[in-house]
């Protein structure tokens, strides 16, 4: 009787103490990487070398990415074609970011739809060596089209095919990063660590937005999409950028595993100018408020992290 009542003391105290994991060791976010396979200025790296960094850290801390190529940056040269068969070896998803990054609100539907269509030369061979579906289509500068008309149009194409529209959920501007970090490492290597601070707290700063729209657009805090870029600085600050989102109760999904979650199937109505992230997108199309940058100002930061330097 006794070793009864202390199993039903047992078996209460586990329930009304609730689940062991908190909602915080339930956050999940999916690395995505744009301007496979690599983005200028380099320095004095090559394009595999910086990417072998970032595989480096994937691998290690054993995170399954997504890196979106832009197929004329391989014509250009050639020998980084071995980048994107070292992402599809090691795993990782490769999508389609169009043949030239172009820009879908400049273009008519069916020029852009050629960009596309042509962005999948290489891609096909890959998959032809790998068991990978390259069908996720990256909007460049996150334009999904400037009138109702083009953003029908590209969506029942992109569904004939069979792809999905890789979402962002956390927007960056780390681009804008990779001058400054190429120049303080011959210039001025005494500014280097504040550089790398400033990077992760743009980052977090973004971060920061995304969870409050997405607590206030869909009550929770949905499996974000980060947007990320091939370069010096994303190459440096990998590591440091996984290790912040790891102390801020972040585990790592897949691109799939994020796309798949209730979330990123609603239903969003923009049509216009402004490259938004996709809880914006919805927020614009329910009537809630949202920032037109999605927490992100390009050109202030492009201009601040100019004047960092000769400062």
């Amino acid at each position: 009787m006794k070793s009864l009542c202390i199993l039903l003391f047992i078996i209460l105290l586990t329930v009304n103490s609730g689940p062991v994991f908190s909602q915080e060791a339930e956050k999940k976010i999916a690395l995505t990487f744009e301007y496979v396979p690599f983005m200028k200025p380099m320095g004095f790296y090559r394009a595999r070398e910086l990417s072998n960094m970032i595989l480096r850290h994937l691998e290690q801390e054993k995170i399954q990415a997504a890196g979106f190529v832009v197929q004329s940056k391989v014509e250009d040269d050639p020998s980084t074609y071995v980048v994107l068969d070292d992402w599809a070896s090691q795993g990782h998803t490769l999508g389609n970011q169009t043949w030239g990054d172009a820009d879908y609100n400049e273009l008519q539907h069916q020029h852009f739809f050629e960009h596309v269509r042509d962005g999948q030369k290489h891609l096909r061979t890959i998959a032809r060596a790998h068991p990978v579906n390259f069908r996720f289509l990256r909007f460049p500068y996150l334009h999904e089209g400037n009138t109702e008309k083009k953003k029908k149009r590209i969506r029942k194409d992109l569904r004939r095919r069979s792809y999905r529209i890789a979402h962002v959920s956390v927007k960056t501007a780390v681009n804008f990063f990779n001058r400054p970090f190429v120049r303080s490492q011959t210039e001025y290597p005494e500014k280097l660590d504040a550089l790398k601070e400033q990077y992760l707290s743009h980052v977090m700063a973004s971060l920061d937005y995304a969870e409050k729209q997405s607590q206030a657009v869909f009550g929770r805090n949905i499996p974000h999409i980060l947007q990320l870029h091939m370069g010096v600085a994303t190459s440096l600050m990998l590591k440091p950028l996984i290790d912040e989102l790891k102390s801020r109760g972040y585990g790592f999904v897949t691109l799939v595993e994020a796309l798949d979650d209730p979330a990123y199937s609603t239903l969003e109505e923009y049509v216009g100018p402004l490259g938004l992230i996709f809880t914006d997108r919805v927020a614009f199309t329910r009537g809630l408020p949202f920032d037109e940058g999605s927490g992100v100002d390009s050109s202030a930061l492009e201009k601040d992290l100019e004047s960092f330097l000769e400062r």
